[in-house]
């Protein structure tokens, strides 16, 4: 049984039944279509507020929110079913925020695999109120659910197994309530291949000092496998989109599975952005032709890839130190590194010859001109700069 919860914090402490040994029953589930932001408004009914409207969201019993504003309804759950015995935790709270819970687990009784299971329980997502923003917990929670497992059941087929997990569905189970006139309420999860790989969030927050405002680097891998994991980022942020018809939209060390060989597994698909499911969805530039070559990565990441020198400090180090003084470095190594690549497309002239990059400097210009761009003074050319934004 859920707590009153009353301990007057914003996100409150849930005592939810995810433990290790803990067993769920689990049944397939269609997840409703995504919804918010590029996808659309939502289908939820408005929350209706004046039941709560004296209440403080710590004070609110979740069981009884989540009781009289329960998940989306698709088609009724589906034959298929499994007993579900939790393993282990991997959720990570980002200050303090609920949200998804991330499980390790196994099915039937069978040991010998163990999967991830992500659970979207509205009763521990963030609680609001109109004033305060409206934080329906359990809009977001099918929010993030109806976003994820759409994300993961279009890349599967394509990527699924490669540069994301494979994808094993969408599923519900009943929660026991412990009231008598409803003594279950329904939640969400999507399960996906255990990715037995280090976090590279983990790996930086190793060689974090100072409460994370420096970084030994001592206690980094080195610079050169540092700039491998960053190009396998980049290439496979591209696979994603060009393959899988999927943008990330949140990529960040903690959803990023480190290989040995410096490969990686991207995770975390709640705030992906899903071409088939939005009002471009004719418009991906290999459905408008297939035979395209996927686009440069010079010039989908230019001049410092990924954004990975971004001012708030979220890479953690992991950066060379050199790339953040001199920019202009960033964009050789990716003019070195993919200049001649067959992989991909070479950058085009509309962007080799925009004219922001007129005032990048000499080497810059130099870069460039090695590409294509029209010698300086030809048509066209103007003033501005993105190295010095």
């Amino acid at each position: 049984m859920y707590p009153n919860v009353d301990d007057g914090t914003e996100t409150p402490s849930v005592q939810i039944p995810y433990d290790p040994k803990t067993t769920l029953h689990i049944h397939e589930h269609l997840p409703p279509e995504p919804f918010t932001g590029v996808y659309g408004p939502s289908p939820r009914a408005p929350l209706d507020w004046s039941r709560w409207a004296n209440l403080e969201s710590w004070q609110i019993d979740r069981t009884q929110f989540a009781l009289a504003n329960p998940p989306l309804e698709t088609a009724p759950p589906g034959p298929l079913s499994h007993t579900l015995t939790i393993t282990g935790s991997k959720t990570l709270r980002d200050r303090g925020r609920g949200g998804a819970h991330v499980v390790t687990c196994f099915l039937d009784g069978d040991t010998s695999t163990e999967y991830v299971a992500k659970i979207y329980d509205g009763a521990d997502y963030p609680l609001g109120s109109r004033e305060r923003g409206c934080h329906d917990c359990m809009l977001l929670a099918d929010r993030d659910y109806s976003i994820e497992a759409w994300a993961y059941r279009t890349m599967q087929p394509l990527i699924g197994g490669t540069v994301v997990p494979t994808y094993h569905g969408s599923w519900t189970f009943a929660c026991h309530t412990g009231q008598h006139d409803q003594p279950q309420r329904w939640v969400r999860m999507v399960l996906m291949e255990l990715i037995n790989d280090e976090c590279m969030l983990d790996i930086i927050t190793r060689a974090e000092t100072d409460a994370g405002k420096n970084v030994d680097y001592k206690q980094l891998p080195s610079e050169d496998f540092r700039i491998r994991v960053l190009q396998s980022i980049i290439e496979s942020n591209l696979t994603i989109w060009w393959l899988g018809r999927v943008t990330h939209d949140d990529l960040s060390p903690r959803n990023i599975m480190l290989k040995p060989d410096g490969s990686v597994v991207i995770v975390d698909f709640a705030q992906s952005s899903i071409y088939d499911f939005t009002a471009r969805h004719d418009q991906h530039p290999r459905m408008l032709d297939p035979t395209q070559l996927p686009p440069s990565p010079i010039e989908q990441w230019w001049p410092v890839p990924c954004g990975f020198a971004d001012e708030d400090g979220r890479w953690g180090g992991w950066v060379p130190q050199r790339w953040c003084e001199d920019k202009v470095l960033a964009a050789e190594w990716l003019v070195e590194t993919y200049r001649d690549d067959a992989r991909f497309g070479k950058p085009s002239e509309w962007w080799l010859n925009r004219e922001y990059h007129a005032g990048d400097g000499e080497r810059v210009l130099r870069l460039l001109e090695s590409l294509g761009r029209r010698p300086a003074g030809a048509a066209g050319e103007a003033k501005g700069s993105v190295l010095e934004q």
